[in-house]
C-alpha cells in the first residue's frame, strides 16, 4: 500500500483521457474522487480476501491435526468459515455492482482504463502481479466462483457444506487461486492458475462418477483439455521468445505483424475452444456430465466454462487490428447448428443442459468478440446469469435423480402431480430459455440485433439468432413433457421434498430476478 498515493495520483488524468462527456470541473472532481474510492475498496477486497482466506485456511488445518477431538472448536471453525463466505460474498456483489456503475458513468470498460493505469506505473515494483482494481467481468467470475462452490459444497458434505473441514479448505484455496487468475497483469500466471482450477476436476470425475465408464470419460477430459493447453502454452512461449515479456499491458503496445498475430489468434482460441466448448471439441463435456456427480456438473458449467471464457477474451484482446470476426462468426453459427440439433434429441437430463451450456456459451462469445461497451455491460451481466441458471438446472437434476432413481426423460413425467411446487421453478426455466420478453436473454437478443443490423454481419446474426430460437422451441418442448407427460412406471418410492431444496432454489431465483433488474437498470 506504499505504492497506493502514487498510483492514485494518475487517476484524475485517465479518467479526462477517457471521459467521452465533457463534464464540468466539479462533475469531473466528483468522478475522480468516486474513482479513488473504488480504486481503495477494491484494493482493500482483494486485499483482505486473500489473507483472510489463507489465515482460515491455517486454522482448519490446525483443528484436524490437533484439536479434531474438541466439539466446541468445530463449532467455532463453522462460524468463523460461515461469517467468512458470507462476507466475502457480499462485498464483491458490491464491488461488482460499483464495477458496473463506473463503467457505465465512465464510457470505457474499466479493464481498458486498468491497462492504461498499469501502463502509467510501470515503474512500480511487483506491479505484474499487484491488482489495484478489476472491471465487472473479473467480479462476475469471483461470484460465480463462491456461487457454485457453496452449491457444490453442499452437494458433497452430505448436505451440511461446513461439516467436512477438508472441502471447506480446498474451497477456500481454490477461491484464492481464482482470485489471483482474475487480477494479475501477468497472462501465464493467469494461465497457470486456470489450468490449477481444471486439474481437480479429474479427481472428482474419476472419485464421484456414477458408472463403469467413468476411466473413458477421464481419459476423454484429460486429452482434450491437454492438447487445448498445449496450444495456449505454444503461443505463450512463442510471445514470451519474441518479445521478453508476458506483462498484458506492455503487451498491448506492442505491434504483432500480420501474420502473427492471425496465427497466434486462432491458436488461442483452438486452445480455450476445447475448453469452453465449441462444437466439433464439445464431446468431452457432454461424456463428463454424463458419468459425473451433480456437484462437479455445477462447477463445470457453472464456473469452469466461464472462466475459459474470461481467459480467452483476455487473450484475443491482445490483437486489437484481427480481422477474423468473419471466421469465429461462422464457426459460432456452426457451433449453434449443432448444439441446437443435440439438444432435440436428447433422452438424458444432464445431456440436456449440457447442450443448453454449449449453445449458449457459443452465443455469448459472439458478443465478447465485438467489445461495444453497451454489449459488454449486458454480456458481463448475462454470464453471471447463466451461471447461476445452470447451477439452477442442475441442483433440480439433483433433486429428481434422488427422486426418479434416473436422469432419463422417458421416466421423468408427471412432475404437476408429483412435485407441484417443482412446477412453478420448471415454469421459471421456460421463461428464461425462450427468450420472453423482459427476460435477459430477450434483451441481449435485442442488443445484438440493434448492433448488427446495419453491419456486413447483420445476414449471419439474424442466422444465428434464428437457429437459438429453434433450440429454445426444443428445450421448452422436452420441458412440457416433463411437467405435463404421463407418468407410466410408478413402481418407485417417492422422497418428499425438504424446505432446505426449496430454500437453496428460492435463494437462486431472487439472484436471478436481481441480475435481470440489474441488466434492465444499466
Amino acid at each position: 500500500m506504499i505504492y497506493l498515493k502514487s498510483i492514485l495520483q494518475d487517476l484524475g488524468s485517465l479518467i479526462k483521457q477517457f471521459n467521452i462527456v465533457k463534464l464540468d470541473g466539479n462533475h469531473l472532481t466528483l468522478l475522480e474522487q468516486q474513482m479513488l474510492i473504488y480504486v481503495q475498496f477494491s484494493s482493500a477486497c482483494v486485499n483482505i480476501t486473500l489473507i483472510t482466506l489463507l489465515i482460515l485456511s491455517i486454522f482448519n488445518i490446525i483443528y484436524n491435526f490437533f484439536f479434531k477431538n474438541f466439539s466446541y472448536m468445530l463449532q467455532i471453525l463453522k462460524f468463523l468459515n460461515l461469517i467468512t463466505i458470507s462476507t466475502i460474498t457480499s462485498l464483491f456483489f458490491v464491488k461488482f455492482y460499483y464495477s458496473l456503475r463506473l463503467e457505465q458513468i465512465l464510457g470505457p470498460h474499466l479493464l481498458d482504463l486498468k491497462l492504461s493505469f498499469f501502463s502509467k506505473n510501470s515503474h512500480i515494483p511487483y506491479i505484474d502481479y499487484y491488482a489495484v482494481f478489476s472491471s465487472s467481468f473479473s467480479d462476475a467470475i469471483i461470484i460465480l466462483a463462491l456461487i457454485t462452490g457453496i452449491i457444490c459444497l453442499e452437494l458433497l458434505g452430505l448436505k451440511n457444506i461446513f461439516k467436512n473441514i477438508n472441502n471447506i479448505n480446498i474451497f477456500f484455496v481454490f477461491l484464492v487461486f481464482v482470485i489471483i487468475m482474475v487480477s494479475t497483469n501477468n497472462i501465464l500466471i493467469m494461465f497457470l492458475c486456470f489450468e490449477f482450477l481444471f486439474l481437480p476436476t479429474m479427481y472428482f470425475v474419476h472419485k464421484l462418477g456414477y458408472s463403469k465408464k467413468i476411466d473413458k470419460a477421464n481419459e476423454i477430459l484429460f486429452y482434450w483439455t491437454l492438447f487445448g493447453s498445449f496450444l495456449v502454452l505454444c503461443g505463450l512461449i512463442y510471445i514470451y521468445t519474441n518479445y521478453n515479456t508476458l506483462n498484458y499491458t506492455l503487451l498491448q503496445n506492442k505491434h504483432f505483424s500480420y501474420y502473427e498475430s492471425k496465427i497466434l489468434f486462432i491458436i488461442f482460441l483452438l486452445g480455450f475452444g476445447i475448453k469452453i466448448p465449441l462444437a466439433p471439441f464439445h464431446y468431452w463435456l457432454l461424456k463428463v456430465h454424463v458419468e459425473s456427480p451433480t456437484a462437479f456438473s455445477i462447477f463445470l458449467s457453472g464456473f469452469l466454462v466461464k472462466s475459459a471464457l474470461f481467459c480467452l477474451f483476455i487473450l484475443l484482446s491482445l490483437f486489437q487490428d484481427v480481422n477474423n470476426f468473419f471466421f469465429l462468426t461462422i464457426w459460432i453459427l456452426i457451433s449453434l447448428v449443432i448444439a441446437t440439433l443435440g439438444l432435440g434429441r436428447q433422452t438424458d437430463f444432464k445431456k440436456l443442459i449440457a447442450w443448453a451450456t454449449v449453445q449458449e456459451m457459443t452465443f455469448m462469445l459472439l458478443f465478447l468478440i465485438f467489445k461495444q461497451i453497451f454489449l459488454m455491460h449486458i454480456c458481463t451481466l448475462f454470464l453471471l446469469l447463466h451461471g447461476i441458471m445452470s447451477t439452477y438446472m442442475f441442483y433440480i437434476v439433483d433433486m429428481l435423480y434422488r427422486r426418479f432413481k434416473t436422469r432419463g426423460l422417458v421416466y421423468i413425467k408427471g412432475l404437476h402431480l408429483l412435485l407441484p411446487k417443482l412446477t412453478k421453478h420448471f415454469w421459471f426455466l421456460i421463461l428464461l430459455f425462450s427468450g420472453f420478453p423482459l427476460t435477459a436473454k430477450f434483451l441481449i437478443e435485442w442488443g445484438l440485433i440493434s448492433l448488427m443490423t446495419n453491419t456486413s454481419f447483420g445476414p449471419l446474426v439474424y442466422i444465428i439468432l434464428i437457429v437459438n430460437f429453434l433450440g429454445s422451441i426444443l428445450f421448452c418442448k422436452i420441458m412440457f413433457s416433463i411437467i405435463y407427460g404421463v407418468q407410466e412406471d410408478k413402481d418407485f418410492e417417492f422422497i418428499e421434498t425438504q424446505k432446505k431444496e426449496y430454500s437453496i432454489l428460492n435463494f437462486l431465483v431472487l439472484l436471478i430476478l436481481l441480475l435481470i433488474w440489474l441488466m434492465y437498470s444499466f
